[in-house]
Protein backbone atom coordinates (compact mmCIF):
# COMPACT_ATOMS: atom_id res chain seq x y z
CA UNK A 1 0.00 0.00 0.00
CA UNK A 2 2.65 2.49 0.63
CA UNK A 3 4.13 1.95 -2.60
CA UNK A 4 0.92 2.96 -4.39
CA UNK A 5 0.82 5.83 -2.01
CA UNK A 6 4.32 7.16 -3.14
CA UNK A 7 3.46 6.81 -6.94
CA UNK A 8 0.40 8.79 -6.22
CA UNK A 9 2.46 11.55 -4.67
CA UNK A 10 5.40 11.30 -7.16
CA UNK A 11 2.59 11.52 -9.92
CA UNK A 12 0.83 14.73 -8.49
CA UNK A 13 4.02 16.17 -7.65
CA UNK A 14 5.59 15.87 -11.15
CA UNK A 15 2.36 16.88 -12.99
CA UNK A 16 2.17 20.00 -10.63
CA UNK A 17 5.58 21.05 -11.69
CA UNK A 18 5.34 20.77 -15.40
CA UNK A 19 1.87 22.80 -15.03
CA UNK A 20 3.47 25.20 -12.95
CA UNK A 21 6.57 25.37 -16.26
CA UNK A 22 4.11 25.37 -18.79
CA UNK A 23 1.74 28.63 -17.18
CA UNK A 24 5.31 30.68 -16.48
CA UNK A 25 6.42 30.23 -19.84
CA UNK A 26 5.65 33.56 -21.68
CA UNK A 27 5.62 33.23 -25.34
CA UNK A 28 8.44 35.77 -26.18
CA UNK A 29 7.39 37.16 -30.05
CA UNK A 30 10.50 38.55 -31.61
CA UNK A 31 9.60 41.67 -34.00
CA UNK A 32 11.20 40.36 -37.42
CA UNK A 33 9.39 42.55 -39.19
CA UNK A 34 11.52 45.94 -40.40
CA UNK A 35 10.09 49.72 -40.06
CA UNK A 36 8.12 51.13 -43.55
CA UNK A 37 8.98 54.36 -45.23
CA UNK A 38 6.29 56.56 -47.42
CA UNK A 39 9.03 58.93 -48.49
CA UNK A 40 6.21 61.82 -50.17
CA UNK A 41 8.38 64.57 -50.58
CA UNK A 42 10.86 65.53 -51.61
CA UNK A 43 9.95 64.00 -55.15
CA UNK A 44 12.07 61.47 -57.18
CA UNK A 45 14.46 63.93 -59.32
CA UNK A 46 13.56 66.55 -57.86
CA UNK A 47 15.56 70.60 -58.60
CA UNK A 48 16.66 72.21 -56.51
CA UNK A 49 18.54 75.43 -55.70
CA UNK A 50 21.82 75.49 -53.31
CA UNK A 51 20.95 77.98 -50.18
CA UNK A 52 17.33 76.96 -50.31
CA UNK A 53 15.30 74.23 -48.35
CA UNK A 54 14.11 70.83 -49.60
CA UNK A 55 10.12 69.47 -48.08
CA UNK A 56 10.57 66.27 -46.10
CA UNK A 57 7.12 64.83 -45.88
CA UNK A 58 7.43 60.91 -44.95
CA UNK A 59 5.15 58.80 -43.38
CA UNK A 60 7.06 55.94 -41.14
CA UNK A 61 4.68 52.72 -39.31
CA UNK A 62 6.14 49.64 -37.37
CA UNK A 63 4.31 46.44 -36.59
CA UNK A 64 5.84 46.92 -32.86
CA UNK A 65 7.13 50.20 -32.40
CA UNK A 66 9.17 52.84 -34.00
CA UNK A 67 12.60 53.84 -32.57
CA UNK A 68 14.35 56.84 -34.88
CA UNK A 69 14.90 58.44 -38.00
CA UNK A 70 17.21 59.92 -39.97
CA UNK A 71 18.05 61.73 -43.31
CA UNK A 72 21.24 61.60 -45.36
CA UNK A 73 22.06 64.01 -48.56
CA UNK A 74 25.42 62.94 -50.60
CA UNK A 75 26.47 63.07 -54.06
CA UNK A 76 25.66 61.10 -56.86
CA UNK A 77 28.66 61.69 -58.79
CA UNK A 78 30.36 58.52 -59.50
CA UNK A 79 27.20 56.88 -60.86
CA UNK A 80 26.69 54.31 -57.31
CA UNK A 81 23.39 53.39 -56.10
CA UNK A 82 21.50 52.20 -52.83
CA UNK A 83 19.63 49.02 -54.47
CA UNK A 84 22.42 46.56 -51.98
CA UNK A 85 21.56 48.86 -49.17
CA UNK A 86 25.20 49.43 -48.78
CA UNK A 87 27.71 52.49 -50.40
CA UNK A 88 31.69 52.47 -50.92
CA UNK A 89 33.90 54.20 -48.63
CA UNK A 90 34.84 55.18 -52.65
CA UNK A 91 31.97 57.33 -53.51
CA UNK A 92 32.97 60.59 -54.43
CA UNK A 93 31.25 63.31 -52.01
CA UNK A 94 30.44 66.75 -53.02
CA UNK A 95 28.42 67.70 -50.31
CA UNK A 96 27.23 65.25 -47.22
CA UNK A 97 25.18 65.84 -44.70
CA UNK A 98 22.92 63.58 -41.99
CA UNK A 99 20.32 65.41 -39.94
CA UNK A 100 19.35 63.17 -36.97
CA UNK A 101 15.47 62.98 -35.26
CA UNK A 102 17.04 64.52 -32.69
CA UNK A 103 18.46 67.37 -34.98
CA UNK A 104 14.57 67.70 -35.89
CA UNK A 105 13.33 67.38 -32.29
CA UNK A 106 15.10 70.13 -31.39
CA UNK A 107 13.37 72.51 -34.32
CA UNK A 108 10.12 71.52 -32.58
CA UNK A 109 8.99 67.81 -34.40
CA UNK A 110 7.50 65.17 -31.81
CA UNK A 111 10.00 61.87 -31.22
CA UNK A 112 8.66 58.66 -33.03
CA UNK A 113 10.12 56.97 -30.07
CA UNK A 114 7.31 53.81 -29.06
CA UNK A 115 4.73 55.28 -32.00
CA UNK A 116 4.16 52.60 -34.82
CA UNK A 117 2.61 55.14 -37.14
CA UNK A 118 3.08 58.57 -37.56
CA UNK A 119 3.56 61.39 -40.51
CA UNK A 120 6.51 63.63 -40.34
CA UNK A 121 6.40 66.98 -42.16
CA UNK A 122 6.94 70.37 -43.01
CA UNK A 123 10.39 69.54 -42.42
CA UNK A 124 13.22 72.28 -44.10
CA UNK A 125 16.58 70.68 -45.22
CA UNK A 126 18.40 73.53 -45.89
CA UNK A 127 20.77 72.95 -49.00
CA UNK A 128 23.83 75.05 -48.38
CA UNK A 129 25.04 77.62 -50.92
CA UNK A 130 28.46 77.36 -50.49
CA UNK A 131 31.25 74.07 -48.88
CA UNK A 132 34.04 74.65 -46.54
CA UNK A 133 37.35 73.12 -47.65
CA UNK A 134 40.60 73.85 -46.68
CA UNK A 135 43.92 74.02 -49.06
CA UNK A 136 47.47 74.13 -47.85
CA UNK A 137 46.02 75.37 -44.81
CA UNK A 138 43.78 77.54 -45.71
CA UNK A 139 40.00 77.76 -45.50
CA UNK A 140 37.96 78.78 -48.29
CA UNK A 141 34.28 78.42 -49.14
CA UNK A 142 33.51 77.20 -52.84
CA UNK A 143 30.60 76.56 -54.40
CA UNK A 144 28.59 74.29 -54.43
CA UNK A 145 28.46 71.12 -56.99
CA UNK A 146 25.78 70.96 -59.03
CA UNK A 147 24.70 67.36 -60.31
CA UNK A 148 22.87 64.57 -58.56
CA UNK A 149 22.34 63.80 -55.10
CA UNK A 150 21.13 61.00 -52.97
CA UNK A 151 18.22 61.84 -50.39
CA UNK A 152 18.05 59.20 -47.99
CA UNK A 153 15.85 58.44 -45.14
CA UNK A 154 16.61 55.59 -42.85
CA UNK A 155 14.32 54.50 -40.34
CA UNK A 156 15.01 52.26 -37.10
CA UNK A 157 12.53 50.35 -35.45
CA UNK A 158 12.26 49.44 -31.17
CA UNK A 159 14.37 46.11 -31.72
CA UNK A 160 17.01 47.73 -33.95
CA UNK A 161 16.08 46.62 -37.32
CA UNK A 162 16.34 48.98 -39.97
CA UNK A 163 14.81 50.28 -43.11
CA UNK A 164 15.60 53.13 -46.15
CA UNK A 165 14.27 54.47 -48.88
CA UNK A 166 16.26 56.59 -51.66
CA UNK A 167 15.36 59.05 -53.93
CA UNK A 168 17.96 61.26 -56.67
CA UNK A 169 17.65 65.15 -56.45
CA UNK A 170 19.23 67.39 -58.71
CA UNK A 171 20.67 70.31 -57.57
CA UNK A 172 21.57 73.11 -59.67
CA UNK A 173 22.53 76.95 -59.73
CA UNK A 174 19.63 77.16 -62.62
CA UNK A 175 16.76 75.77 -61.55
CA UNK A 176 13.47 77.59 -61.63
CA UNK A 177 13.27 78.30 -57.81
CA UNK A 178 11.59 75.62 -55.89
CA UNK A 179 7.99 75.45 -54.77
CA UNK A 180 6.39 73.29 -52.72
Amino acid sequence: MKKSQFSVVTFLIIALGLSLVFVGCDKVEVDNQKPMIRLIEPADDEVVMPGEVLHLKMELSDNVALASYKVNIHGAFDGHSHNSGTRSATDSIAFERTWLETDFIALGETPIVGKQQVTVEHQHIKIPATISRTVNGVAEEMPLKEGHYHFIVYCTDESGQESYVAKEIFISYSADGHSH
